[in-house]
């Protein structure tokens, strides 16, 4: 009889407290998405570092650096727990995702298989997104406002990270989310390239659907923020 090969174990490095509870939900369920065998693959518990030991703050944002010792430190400890697949993920805040996104990944590459992405502008603008009936245009106006989480208080009471983005996590609809925001394209794509998979091609809006969308978009978030 064949020996059954073991599953590969993917580990999450993540800011937030709620992305150790959510994290796990989001890779699985894009796994699926992916069509990954549900065998395939374990989620480690993620890996939780402050901001300031992904993002080198000693720099001037926004063209800010990964704080390399710190990520190397991460990203050695996930191999030592004997992860096949790493994942970095970290806020934008107000610096810029495309200047540190390739070098956190550069280094996550020099020491196995994975990624970096960082989110535009933090992780409640996915969630924001994935609450607003918008296009890929409206996307972008949600990666614009700097208090995402703020705004989403509006919409969901009481909002805490801890509390409500496992909940919410598990309401996204993944190819939706793809559609309209680009940052969380990045992190299929990402997860696409550990699992061994072929991403789906995205799918995005036509320019007339964008200008028919553009003034509800502003409205509700005009609404959300008030």
């Amino acid at each position: 009889m064949a020996k059954r090969a073991r599953p590969q174990r993917l580990v999450c490095v993540v800011e937030g407290k709620g992305e150790v509870q959510a994290l796990p939900n989001l890779c699985a369920r894009i796994a699926d998405y992916l069509g990954v065998s549900p065998n395939a693959w374990v989620l480690d518990d993620p890996i939780r570092r402050s901001r300031s030991q992904l993002v080198d703050e000693r720099q001037p944002s926004p063209k800010r650096s990964p704080r390399r010792d710190l990520v190397e430190l991460a990203i050695e400890l996930a191999c030592r727990e004997g992860a096949d697949g790493v994942i970095v993920l970290c806020d934008a805040d107000d610096d810029c995702a495309a200047f540190w996104g390739p070098q956190a990944s550069t280094l996550v590459a020099a020491r196995c298989r994975g990624g970096a992405v960082m989110i535009v502008r933090e992780y409640e603008a996915w969630l924001l997104t994935a609450r607003l009936d918008s296009p890929k245009h409206g996307s972008a106006l949600v990666e614009r406002i700097r208090d995402a989480k703020g705004v989403l208080k509006k919409l969901v009471p009481g909002y805490k990270p801890t509390t409500h983005q496992l909940e919410l996590t598990r309401a996204i609809d993944i190819e939706r989310l793809r559609m309209h925001s680009d940052s969380f394209d990045k992190f299929v794509r990402a997860l696409a390239s550990i699992f061994e998979k072929p991403a789906p091609v995205r799918r995005v809006d036509g320019p007339e659907r964008r200008s028919r969308t553009q003034a509800k978009t502003h409205g509700a978030l005009g609404k959300a923020a008030a």
